[in-house]
């Protein structure tokens, strides 16, 4: 823990956890109304409420961007062109993509679950567990530090 987690309240720890929990439920509405109440209250909550925003709308533009090449993918290999059935060996080529996209949505979702987790349970504990490039520039936008 750094110094600063030394003055954090309980009730502060809880802010921290649910804004990075809301990734399950009221992805964008949470952060924002814990920012709005807290952005002159407390320094802490600001972070972890400004830096799950942040994130939660990074991951929300990656999905769109994966639902796009998901189906531009399946446009490309015939999956979603009914009464298409193409050449013999375009099957193969079906699986190797749909595995593909599986791999590539699965692990985005299963990075970004583990990620909002760790910083959900860090700021329970009242550290400043940061995401990867949001939370530095949230860090220095709310502490005015690096």
């Amino acid at each position: 823990m750094d110094q600063q987690s030394e003055n954090i309240t309980q009730e502060e720890r809880l802010y921290g956890l649910f804004v990075h929990l809301s990734m399950f439920f009221g992805s964008l509405v949470i952060p924002f109304v814990f920012w709005v109440i807290n952005k002159d209250k407390s320094k802490f909550v600001t972070f972890h409420s400004l830096q799950a925003l942040f994130f939660h709308i990074a991951y929300t533009v990656v999905i769109v961007f994966l639902v796009i090449f998901v189906a531009a993918a399946g446009l490309a290999v015939g999956l979603i062109v009914p009464g298409y059935e193409g050449p013999p060996k375009m099957d193969a080529m079906k699986i190797i993509v749909l595995v593909a996209i599986a791999i590539v949505v699965i692990g985005f979702v299963g990075a970004s679950v583990i990620i909002s987790l760790i910083n959900a349970f860090s700021a329970y504990k009242g550290g400043m567990k940061k995401y990867p490039i949001i939370g530095n520039m949230v860090y220095k936008r709310v502490y005015g530090l690096n």
